[in-house]
């Protein structure tokens, strides 16, 4: 991303210096033509620019030919100017920064993976407030595009957590793959908001009881319980 930003910046820029390069010449020729000075012939030349008159009707032809061409470099400017913006998210980021600094009594999802992104549809067709946590930088592209508020890092980093309004949120759900981790982030999170409820994913059915141990309040299993839930729908035993 980076390397495409600095594509388009250098283009901006060299879409700037045609521009200043055209006008330069056009100054030339009319200081040329009316005798006088370059900078009185640049005042002449954004004169006629602006007003496409007083030149004759072979100098209206040229200065309309000039604007056709600036106007075009100026769109080129402008495009890219637009798509460097949303390429560096400069708007995105500061709309993000300011979501998250009021952002309060809301849930923090670690993990935008399948589990991780069910749990966020199915919150906010609860109407809560959420927040993800995830350090796949395409993946936080596509889930801010979807409208939730997105922070990119390591859900381990206590200084991601803070960043995300954990003292300040319902609760928090660790939806990593890996059990290790999630049992890491039970604890972080206990430590730095006793007071929130927190819900994680276990892999490994062995291993809920150092997810209790931590100070889990919910503990699933994905895989178990979908698999008890299609067991139970095709046999009809259902509880």
């Amino acid at each position: 991303m980076k390397e495409v930003a600095h594509k388009m910046f250098k283009e901006v820029i060299v879409a700037i210096v045609i521009v200043f390069i055209l006008l330069f010449i056009a100054s030339c020729f009319v200081s040329f033509y009316f005798r006088t000075t370059i900078l009185k012939g640049f005042e002449i030349t954004i004169f006629r620019i602006l007003t496409v008159g007083g030149g004759g009707t072979l100098g209206n032809i040229v200065y309309v030919a000039l604007i056709f061409v600036i106007l075009g470099v100026v769109y080129v400017i402008f495009d890219r100017f637009v798509t460097l913006m949303s390429e560096t998210n400069i708007v995105g980021g500061f709309l993000m920064t300011s979501k998250l600094s009021s952002i309060k009594n809301h849930y923090i999802i670690c993990g935008a993976g399948r589990v991780g992104i069910h749990v966020a549809d199915k919150l906010k067709e609860f109407k809560e407030k959420l927040l993800i946590i995830e350090n796949d930088s395409k993946i936080v592209k596509e889930i801010r595009g979807e409208g939730y508020i997105t922070v990119e890092g390591d859900c381990l980093d206590e200084d991601i957590l803070n960043k995300s309004g954990i003292k300040k949120a319902k609760g928090l759900i660790a939806c990593t793959g890996k059990d290790d981790s999630n049992i890491f982030l039970v604890l972080k999170a206990k430590a730095l908001n006793p007071k929130m409820k927190v819900a994680t994913r276990v892999n490994a059915v062995d291993s809920k009881d150092e997810f209790r141990k931590a100070g889990a309040d919910f503990i699933v299993a994905p895989e178990i319980s979908g698999g008890h839930e299609l067991a139970e729908r095709i046999s009809g035993n259902r509880k």
